[in-house]
């Protein structure tokens, strides 16, 4: 197959998957890939995902989309999810996500990728985020702040909580304590619901609290 054929097949793509690929050309030689990765018209993102060498990464929604296909299932969390929804300052360089495997870290062409591992039972909480023609897994407001403060018990206190830097508006504006407070018990962690208390009364005392 000419290169020329698969890029007007992929071109839209932001990652490409080999089961795609076969899917497209039944009988697909594999070899072909490794021979464009020397050419340098592709590079491999991790296993079976590759992307065009040529097309740089445009922005935190294409980072995102990456990162739900570099490690499944995972969505997007923690400080990536609470950057995005504009609760902590941008500058979150490594795109952290949840996973119900194991916890692993990828650095790949296209950027830095950290998967913390959560029970199955605790994945949930993430809605589908438009991108382009594609769509990404992304932590809603109230659980990426759960899965911060389940991740890392030593979130513990107003004083860690300041750490954060949270943007109070943002905060006012997209933070349902309601939902927050159904999602808690899934966890059964009497720990969690303490520290989760004090994160509550912390955010009640800047008047962002419905």
């Amino acid at each position: 197959m000419k290169f020329s054929t698969f890029q007007k097949q992929f071109s839209g793509f932001p990652v490409i998957s080999v089961s795609e690929i076969e899917k497209a050309f039944p009988g697909f030689d594999r070899n072909a890939l490794t021979r464009w990765q020397e050419a340098g018209f592709l590079e491999k993102i991790r296993n079976t995902q590759y992307r065009f060498s040529d097309k740089p990464v445009s922005g935190e929604a294409e980072l995102f989309f990456i990162a739900n296909r570099v490690y499944a299932p995972s969505y997007v969390s923690l400080q990536s999810a609470l950057s995005w929804h504009g609760f902590i300052p941008e500058g979150v360089f490594t795109v952290t996500s949840v996973t119900t495997l194991k916890t692993q870290s990828f650095s790949t062409p296209a950027g830095n990728f950290t998967y913390r591992t959560v029970k199955p039972a605790f994945f949930f909480g993430y809605c589908l985020e438009p991108f382009g023609a594609f769509r990404f897994k992304i932590a809603d407001p109230a659980k990426a702040l759960l899965d911060l403060l389940y991740l890392f018990p030593t979130l513990d206190s107003e004083g860690h909580f300041h750490e954060l830097r949270l943007n109070f508006h943002e905060l006012h504006e997209k933070f349902d304590a309601t939902v927050f407070e159904q999602y808690l018990p899934v966890f059964k962690s009497k720990a969690l619901e303490v520290r989760s208390k004090e994160f509550l009364k912390f955010v009640s005392s800047h008047d962002i609290a419905r």
